[in-house]
């Protein structure tokens, strides 16, 4: 797409379809490293796995100096509701809405973020632009695609996801154009202590019945083959990935984008140790799978697919959340984030709930005070929070 003039503090913009369309080392200077999900090893593997079901965009925003102050990536995606976390919502208001609250649960929106992890993945900045100035522009930038025919086939719902606590008093601006926020479910972080070198540091650091519990899930789970897959081992297991993240998609109540094994290859094959798939089998049978990217000083648990008739045998969810604590401390991260769901059994491994916060705006007006009644309605899911760790530990 041409480049766009601009006003205040960004004097231009350009937005491209495709990676290979980028100019690298303008990306690459606000990128900087700063995060996996925008680094173009990361970007192309999307478009090589997702290209065919998804539409990405790339925005790069230049100061008077004609300098890269900010990137942002927007993807063009379904919204999809089961009917089983905003049905009862939908349906308390009137009749009328009806028939148009249901076109609303299943929508095409247009997003900024990613929509394969959580967290502020979707747009960077340099250090010399106001963290304000760099929403606003960003919206901007979401306003041309919308007004773009190739980026708003059918799409009624502008998204920027998801932001932490400490960004969203600047976030806010983008209440002021016409988005409202909303909570969604939060974000279970792990902060690795400083103290933990070894799995066993990290349990001795846990009260009695959780490390208790912890040893009994290590028990269970010993007949378990467990290895780490190469890109090619990944395509080879491909019908068995599917089928077991489909068990996992099949207990979700909604989602907006899952990866696919061509998609997990790529990321391997472009990102090498910053990427890692782990199987588990048993006899040779895949019985659960999980995915985890090194991003800066975070460890990222990503996709996990399961085959439930064996999880309760083998307690296969649980060995993978404690996989993941071992790889945080083998890979020297500082935090480990597991992402939503699953709230309760990953507090009792340590993980604490942070709120994240979405932005979100129908296109058109009677449509964005309806949507507005929805979500103002949801509130994230309920849950109990464990506290596995000793009274005297600080973390």
């Amino acid at each position: 797409m041409s480049l766009q003039t601009a006003s205040g503090s960004i004097h231009k913009r350009a937005v491209f379809d495709a990676v290979s369309e980028l100019p690298h080392a303008d990306w690459n200077k606000v990128q900087n490293g700063r995060n996996i999900y925008l680094s173009l090893p990361y970007l192309s593997a999307l478009e090589q796995g997702m290209g065919g079901e998804l539409n990405f965009f790339f925005s790069i925003s230049y100061n008077t100096q004609n300098e890269p102050v900010l990137i942002a990536v927007f993807v063009r995606v379904k919204f999809v509701d089961k009917r089983k976390r905003f049905g009862d919502s939908v349906f308390k208001l009137r009749f009328p809405f009806k028939k148009k609250l249901e076109n609303i649960l299943s929508i095409n929106a247009l997003a900024c973020g990613n929509v394969f992890s959580a967290g502020e993945n979707g747009m960077l900045w340099v250090e010399e632009l106001q963290e304000q100035d760099a929403f606003e522009e960003a919206e901007r930038v979401h306003q041309i695609l919308m007004n773009h025919h190739d980026a708003n086939k059918e799409v009624s719902l502008r998204v920027f996801k998801d932001f932490w606590p400490q960004t969203v008093p600047s976030a806010n601006r983008l209440i002021e154009k016409g988005f409202f926020d909303f909570k969604i479910d939060v974000n279970m972080v792990l902060q690795i202590h400083k103290d933990w070198k070894t799995i066993n540091d990290y349990l001795m650091s846990m009260k009695t019945k959780f490390r208790t519990r912890a040893k009994a899930v290590y028990r269970k789970s010993a007949p378990l083959t467990i290895k780490t897959l190469s890109a090619q081992n990944i395509l080879e297991e491909s019908k068995h990935i599917v089928r077991l993240f489909d068990g996992v998609l099949e207990k979700s109540d909604f989602h907006i984008g899952t990866m696919n094994p061509k998609t997990f290859a790529a990321c391997k094959e472009n990102l090498g140790d910053d990427f890692i798939f782990t199987a588990y089998y048993m006899d040779e049978k895949m019985l659960g799978f999980s995915t985890a990217f090194r991003n800066a000083n975070s460890l990222d648990a990503n996709y996990v697919g399961l085959d439930y008739t064996y999880n309760e045998s083998y307690d296969v969810y649980q060995r993978i959340l404690y996989d993941y604590v071992e790889l945080a401390l083998q890979t020297k991260a500082t935090e480990l984030q597991f992402g939503r769901t699953s709230e309760t059994i990953k507090s009792a491994v340590g993980a604490v709930p942070v709120d994240m916060t979405i932005y979100i705006q129908h296109k058109r007006s009677l449509s964005n005070v309806i949507l507005k009644k929805v979500i103002q309605s949801v509130v994230p899911s309920p849950f109990e929070l464990r506290k596995p760790f000793k009274a005297n530990f600080k973390q």
